[in-house]
Order: structure tokens, then C-alpha cells, then sequence
């Protein structure tokens, strides 16, 4: 990954990065949990909800909450790499098949790391490691540090 040479950088850790998670009350109700963090990349773990149903009776999840879960994944894969905060400016959301009920895995990966904006990709898969829904995004570096004081 080409990353911009502009400050000395520090690696936000796990624990870090979770804390600043938890301050999204949205995050916290669709009950993501960062399970691991680098700068090549994050993963999550959410847990099935059946508020997530967009379709009841096909039992199928709302393309809202799976464009949520590559947004979340993308965007704190730029923020792993940068160690700052970063703001969605372009997503696209690819939906790939019906998920099956039970824990999504999330991953994010930096694809590009610019000095103002970056690229990343996102996967979600199923309980059964199926590939469900897929993107790419672009964010802004937000001049707003990881830590809140």
C-alpha cells in the first residue's frame, strides 16, 4: 500500500480502535465488535438480529444493514491505515445472495491510502462463510483523532 509520508505514524491498536467503535450508537445496536485491526486490513464479527429482516417471509436482510456492515468495515480499515478518523464520501454495495441466519464476518482492506482521500473494499459473509454482500468506498481524512479526550 502507497502511504503518504505527513506525520510520524501510530498504529491505533485493537482496543483502540473498538473504544472509538463503541461511541456509535448504531454500531453498538447492530452489535459489530472489531476482532482484529492492522494496517493491512480489519475484521469484524455481528451477530444476526432479526430486526435485520427486510423480508420476513423469505427470511432475507435488508440491503440497508448489509451496506452498513461494508461501509463500517471499509471506512475502519482506512482508519487503521491512516490513525486518524475518516468520513464516507462514495460507497457501492454489490449484494451477492440471501445471508443465512446466524454471526456475519466482516473484513475491510485498504486498496489505496492517499494524503486526503483513500479507497477500500469490504466483504460480508454469512454463519456459512458464503460471500453475501461486497464494496468498495472512498473516504476523506477527517483532521479528528481516534482518542476522544
Amino acid at each position: 500500500i502507497d502511504r503518504p509520508k505527513m506525520h510520524t505514524f501510530v498504529q491505533p491498536d485493537l482496543a483502540t480502535l473498538q473504544r472509538r467503535l463503541e461511541t456509535n450508537p448504531f454500531a453498538m445496536w447492530l452489535g459489530t465488535q472489531l476482532t482484529a485491526a492492522s494496517q493491512d486490513g480489519v475484521e469484524f464479527r455481528c451477530d444476526w438480529r432479526d430486526e435485520f429482516l427486510g423480508n420476513v417471509a423469505r427470511g432475507a436482510v435488508h440491503g440497508g444493514i448489509l451496506a452498513t456492515l461494508v461501509d463500517t468495515a471499509a471506512i475502519y480499515a482506512v482508519i487503521a491505515a491512516i490513525g486518524s478518523m475518516a468520513a464516507t464520501i462514495d460507497l457501492r454495495v454489490d449484494y451477492h445472495g440471501m445471508a443465512r441466519r446466524g454471526a456475519f464476518k466482516i473484513t475491510g482492506t485498504p486498496v489505496r491510502i492517499g494524503r486526503t482521500l483513500s479507497t477500500a473494499e469490504s466483504r460480508v459473509f454469512d454463519c456459512d462463510n458464503r460471500l453475501v454482500a461486497s464494496g468498495r468506498g472512498t473516504f476523506i481524512r477527517l483532521d479528528e483523532p481516534i482518542t476522544r479526550s
